[in-house]
């Protein structure tokens, strides 16, 4: 077995135990244990690990509301802590919501939750402010 597939083995363990890889969550560490190029690895490790083993795409219609919180997340570098103040939750709703589909620890997230904090998120782009953050301080 080689490095990279022991890594994905591993990376799959963590999710199964935790609910989630956490490797979106390193880049809010106020040092980061790894260099963006080390970074950058581990996701392509991660991403490859939710790709199909024939790598077609299925069109299976709109993606979930976790997976669009996923993204946007991503997109605008929101911390746990950062989405649950936005969604009016607490952060451990939304490490659930942000769990892998397969984990005990994943809760779907519901449209009125996804609304909710899509519409702070709009307005916070609006103003351009960044919402606070006791994790990032």
């Amino acid at each position: 077995m080689g490095y990279r597939e022991l890594l994905k083995k591993y990376i799959r363990f963590v999710e199964a135990q935790a609910g989630d890889h956490f490797i979106d969550s390193i880049v809010y560490m106020a040092q980061p244990p790894f260099s963006d190029r080390e970074l950058g690895e581990l996701r392509a490790l991660a991403a490859d690990m939710g790709r199909t083993s024939s790598d077609a795409i299925e069109c299976t219609g709109m993606p979930s509301f976790n997976y669009r919180l996923r993204l946007l997340s991503i997109c605008y570098r929101l911390s746990p802590q950062q989405v649950a103040e936005l969604g009016g939750v607490d952060a451990p709703t939304v490490r659930r919501w942000r769990s892998d589909p397969r984990s005990s620890r994943f809760v779907e997230m519901q449209a009125g939750d996804f609304a909710r904090f899509e519409h702070a998120l709009f307005e916070w782009l609006a103003r351009g402010t960044v919402p606070v953050s006791s994790e990032m301080s």
